[in-house]
């Protein structure tokens, strides 16, 4: 079973500090500086660090136990993050030269690539696909390395998905409302057909027993649909945000247009 809990050693640790130090020492810089970084996006990363810890501190049995952290680790982990903002975050800490650098990674060639919707759902879906379908479950498990470089995956291909569609970091391009809601159905759909494939095949066998995969299956039917909801308002949340500011644009530069037509009548 899962080898987060029982016996992961030190590297777990090591990945969430990877993840929340230098988060908070970007913050604390622009803290420093009398810059405000909104409490929203403190407690979205908080969040996110600790569905992380939660998912790799969780014990290896039973079945269910291992597709809760799986959840966690790969979907309301990611997406946590995503909406903590980290990118922006580094922009506005890092020093000009570190900033020009991050924005021609950000704006490079196979960045443009990896963010747009086919590559994000090929990385996603594949990599669960990959590990609950073939023998890559019980090499994982046998082998701590690659479990955790499958854990890795699993938590980069999240975030890259929810960053593309919910995240408020800059993207080379962001995909439009319409493109975002299908990436979604997309991604929701593998995710149903991979929980339905669990149950009524009983995969992976090393999961335990039949019943024991079957209910692994239905947590993350029921759980991946709970996760999918959430990220649907966020991406209309995200969306209604952007009308907003740009219909407050539209009215500044109207009454700025307006302004001088007035004064002149004035006088």
């Amino acid at each position: 079973m899962h080898e987060h809990g029982g016996g992961a050693g030190w590297w777990p640790v090591l990945a969430v500090l990877a993840v929340a130090v230098p988060y908070l020492a970007a913050g604390l810089r622009l803290h420093r500086r009398g810059d405000r970084w909104p409490a929203s996006r403190w407690a979205a990363a908080a969040g996110g660090v600790a569905a992380l810890a939660t998912a790799l501190a969780l014990p290896p049995a039973p079945f269910a136990v291992h597709v809760v952290g799986h959840l966690l680790l790969a979907m309301l982990g990611p997406l946590l993050l995503a909406l903590a903002a980290p990118v922006t975050l580094a922009l506005r800490a890092l020093p000009a030269t570190g900033r020009r650098r991050l924005l021609r990674v950000l704006h490079s060639p196979p960045a443009r690539v990896i963010v747009t919707p086919p590559v994000v759902l090929v990385l996603e879906l594949g990599g669960m696909f990959a590990f609950y379908l073939t023998d890559l479950f019980a090499l994982a498990h046998a082998h701590p390395l690659v479990m955790a470089v499958v854990d890795l995956h699993m938590v980069l291909a999240g975030l890259l998905l929810a960053v593309v569609l919910v995240g408020a970091d800059p993207l080379p391009r962001r995909p439009r409302l319409a493109v975002s809601l299908l990436t979604l159905l997309v991604a929701a759909a593998g995710h149903d057909v991979l929980a339905k494939l669990m149950y009524a095949r009983t995969l992976p066998a090393q999961g335990g027993t039949p019943a024991e995969i079957r209910l692994g299956a239905q947590v993350m039917y029921y759980g991946g649909s709970a996760v999918e909801i959430a990220l649907a308002v966020a991406i209309m949340a995200g969306w209604y945000a952007r009308g907003g500011r740009e219909l407050r644009r539209g009215v500044r530069r109207t009454a700025q247009a307006a302004e001088p037509a007035g004064t002149r009548a004035r006088g």
